[in-house]
């Protein structure tokens, strides 16, 4: 059984058309080897929320809404994304994504690894069979930075003088431009004017930024079963995130958190780092920082025709806010 968009009623207005890149994305992976597979199975039963080929859907609405070209378009953003968390979960040798087995724990790091690979080169043969450079050159940008983002994360690891600027430097990188070229190319695929292109690509910036904040927020507050993954990953990799970087700075009890995150982090660290943060005011702290974000994302709607898609966005935008997952 493959997977649905997992965001209830949010998306009703491409759920249809969701389901035809849900097939192109099964067809594309279709392959004689048996593993290849067997993989490609596994990855499409572990689903996800389709949030990035929907907001390829939904920009693509604003002119010339056609689906021969903003299907495959929509299944490439989609591929791409699978690949880099194929690859990051060997970076981070994570064991668990969306509740189920990675890659790397039910086969091996090097399966993961060309396996991303194989996923990035069906993504990237998509958009070039749109013969439109402009697709090509701006999904490659986003690997590049999404590349650099990563390397950012890595070679900050567990140092504690990071700043606000630094977190939200790399996940610009890291997530939100990718969510911002979604829109945008949704809209370039659909003809749209460059007005509509820029509302829409910084549209997608800020519900980028927000989501990705609104992420770092629950691997602290949410459950291992609803996030599908352990409670405090970003911690136990050494990855300092808002909440973390807010309380280092602000907290009266700095030094404890900065003596716990200079050690190894357990269940018990775990459980008084989240303390510490929810006394320092951290996580509503984040949480403003975010709605920052996604009030930013709504108010490049106002340049977009009044419609269904443009309140469907808005709905996007604030269901980003107040998700628990």
């Amino acid at each position: 059984m493959e997977a649905k968009p997992k965001i209830p009623g949010l998306l009703s207005e491409v759920s249809e058309d969701l389901e035809l890149v849900e097939g192109k994305i099964r067809n594309t992976l279709e392959n004689e080897d048996a593993l290849l597979n067997e993989v490609a199975l596994h990855l499409l039963k572990a689903g996800g929320k389709r949030l990035r080929p929907a907001l390829v859907l939904l920009a693509g609405k604003f002119n010339s809404y056609d689906l021969e070209k903003l299907v495959p378009l929509a299944a490439a953003v989609e591929l791409i994304h699978m690949a880099t968390l194929v690859h990051d979960d060997v970076i981070d040798g994570a064991f668990i994504r969306r509740g189920w087995p990675t890659i790397n724990a039910k086969w091996n790091e090097e399966i993961s690894i060309l396996i991303g690979d194989y996923l990035f080169a069906h993504a990237f043969s998509l958009l070039s069979a749109q013969g439109d450079n402009r697709v090509v050159n701006l999904m490659a940008k986003v690997v590049y930075e999404m590349s650099t983002g990563e390397i950012d994360q890595l070679s900050s690891a567990c140092r504690l003088d990071q700043s606000e600027r630094d977190y939200l430097e790399r996940i610009e990188k890291k997530t939100s431009l990718f969510i911002a070229k979604c829109c945008e190319l949704g809209a370039l695929a659909s003809g749209a004017s460059v007005e509509h292109c820029q509302a829409l690509e910084r549209y997608g910036y800020g519900v980028g930024m927000g989501y990705q904040i609104i992420d770092d927020i629950l691997d602290f507050t949410s459950t291992a079963e609803r996030l599908g993954k352990p409670v405090g990953s970003d911690l136990r990799g050494g990855v300092l995130t808002l909440p973390v970087i807010y309380s280092l700075r602000v907290s009266k009890e700095r030094d404890r958190l900065a003596l716990l995150l200079d050690n190894p982090i357990g269940e018990e660290e775990i459980e008084e780092v989240v303390s510490i943060l929810k006394r320092s005011g951290s996580f509503d702290y984040s949480y403003d920082m975010a709605g920052s974000f996604i009030s930013q994302a709504k108010e490049q709607l106002m340049v977009l025709p009044e419609g269904s898609t443009r309140n469907t966005l808005r709905e996007v935008a604030d269901f980003v806010l107040r998700r628990d997952f």
